[in-house]
């Protein structure tokens, strides 16, 4: 006879002799009935650190249901970040102090890396601060972004506003979203970014995905920048700031999440304060063009006064530094020439050093000067 049609008191009998949750699991399985009868007993008897491990992998699934039941059974959902992010200026970047040895993630960021508007719903009516900074450096609203969910970036904006106001809460985000060529994402961020009272301008915004869309051969962004007011002969810094988890313009934007490492928390000045865990690209759009390799995005900056006395000089100085034969080789095309020019500002004092060191990189990759 079938376990499922045993009446409810062979069932209970049954239950009394079963020891572990692994066997409890197993007997709520073979039926709804007993799903009914004995789940919520399932879900008490977990510990914490179960209900933690249980609620991560439901939400990397998108399974509410499985999260819904884990609440109910009295688990606790980590509302704030060890880092204390909430509590710091609005207008303060991200600070890498400390890289934990076993980082995990957030069930709010993994949920929003999927896509589960459902998950993500569930735990920020639960409490859970909506740009929450998990143990990978990693927020929901950059997770969301860098992977084309539209919903619930909106749906972050909507309804928690507040949460993304300020210089630096949305740069990630930004330039997750250009270097995969999300338009949609791109756009709900800068129609949020419009509005009033907002610290990080437009304009700065398109500039952010200037370089992004250049870097990562991505047409429909640069356009879009430009749109929105993009420079391309701006050489500020502050655009191609970049945090240590991000991706690099040198990277695959779909790359796998890089293990940090204390290495990583080099320092770069922002608003006159060294912080950890940032550095920064290098600020040339030509350069930019040249890396990404894409011929059409070179002739459209240019189209849009791409100075080329002015950012050459420099970006053949980059690319003999970084001994990069293509971009040398297009540069001088160009008519761009190794002279005294070509080293720039601030090496004034060792010239000679500087120029016969390049001079000797260009004789090793073969280069007449």
């Amino acid at each position: 006879m079938s376990l499922v049609h045993l009446p409810t008191e062979i069932i209970l009998m049954i239950d009394s002799y079963l020891d572990s949750k692994k066997d409890l699991n197993a007997l709520i399985r073979t039926s709804p009935r007993f799903t009914a009868m004995f789940g919520e007993k399932l879900y008490k008897a977990n510990t914490a650190h179960e209900h933690n491990y249980v609620i991560l992998w439901a939400a990397k699934r998108g399974l509410v249901g499985t999260i819904r039941k884990c609440i109910k059974a009295g688990a606790k959902i980590t509302l704030r970040d060890r880092f204390r992010s909430h509590l710091r200026n609005p207008n303060a970047p991200e600070i890498m102090n400390v890289i934990p040895r076993h980082p995990k993630s957030h069930p709010l960021t993994v949920a929003a890396e999927i896509g589960s508007m459902s998950c993500v719903h569930l735990l920020l009516m639960q409490g859970v601060n909506p740009n929450i900074l998990d143990e990978h450096y990693e927020t929901p609203m950059r997770q969301a972004a860098g992977n084309g969910h539209v919903q619930i970036v909106q749906y972050l904006l909507a309804r928690y506003e507040s949460a993304f106001v300020g210089a630096f809460k949305l740069r990630r985000p930004l330039h997750l979203a250009a270097a995969r060529g999300h338009m949609d994402v791109l756009k709900a961020l800068f129609s949020f970014l419009q509005r009033p009272r907002q610290f990080l301008a437009v304009k700065d915004a398109a500039q952010i995905i200037l370089y992004e869309g250049l870097w990562h051969c991505k047409e429909d962004v640069v356009r879009y920048a430009l749109k929105n007011g993009a420079d391309v002969n701006d050489e500020s810094l502050i655009p191609t700031l970049r945090f240590a988890p991000d991706v690099c313009a040198n990277e695959l934007p779909d790359r796998p999440r890089p293990k940090l490492l204390q290495a990583h928390k080099t320092r770069e000045r922002i608003q006159g304060v060294e912080t950890p865990g940032w550095s920064a690209e290098i600020s040339n759009t030509l350069y930019a063009a040249l890396i990404g390799g894409d011929e059409n995005l070179l002739r459209l900056i240019f189209d849009y006064g791409c100075d080329l006395a002015r950012l050459g000089p420099e970006a053949l100085r980059y690319a003999i530094l970084r001994r990069e034969r293509r971009l040398i080789s297009q540069l001088m095309s160009m008519g761009i020439t190794f002279t005294p020019k070509v080293l720039g500002k601030g090496l004034e004092n060792e010239s000679l050093v500087w120029e016969h060191m390049m001079r000797n990189i260009l004789n090793e990759l073969g280069f007449e000067h």
